[in-house]
């Protein structure tokens, strides 16, 4: 008589433990990762002492206008979620890079707004 709860009846066989441990990681990430992002020193000067999501959206817009041959940018919440900006860190991030005077923004409801990058 087999005891059902004995421990080696309960174990995952090793296939199915590093299926589950192995992390998929979309092409798109694995691609952009071999890219890079060359900052305009006004940039610089302009993002002292901004918070962290407002520097790391003001990379991924210059990224962006860097892929889209300088044209506007529809900024949408999917790719900058993967980054660690959420909703609202977007929205308190664009008002902040607007006011310092590096991007204008086309806001629309309840669509993605338009960025236009300024002084790059």
């Amino acid at each position: 008589m087999t005891d059902e709860f004995d421990i080696e009846n309960l174990r995952l066989s090793d296939n199915i433990a590093l299926l589950e441990r192995r992390a998929v990681e979309p092409r798109k990430l694995e691609k952009r990762r071999q890219h890079f992002v060359r900052v305009p020193w006004q940039w610089v000067e302009a993002l002292s002492g901004a918070s962290g999501q407002t520097c790391l959206l003001a990379l991924h817009l210059l990224y962006l206008h860097w892929k889209g041959n300088g044209g506007p940018i529809k900024l949408a919440n999917g790719m900058l979620e993967m980054d660690g900006i959420g909703r609202k860190g977007k929205s308190h991030a664009l008002n902040e890079l607007e006011r310092r005077g590096l991007i204008t923004v086309e806001r629309r409801p309840r669509k993605s707004p338009i960025v236009k990058l300024l002084r790059v």
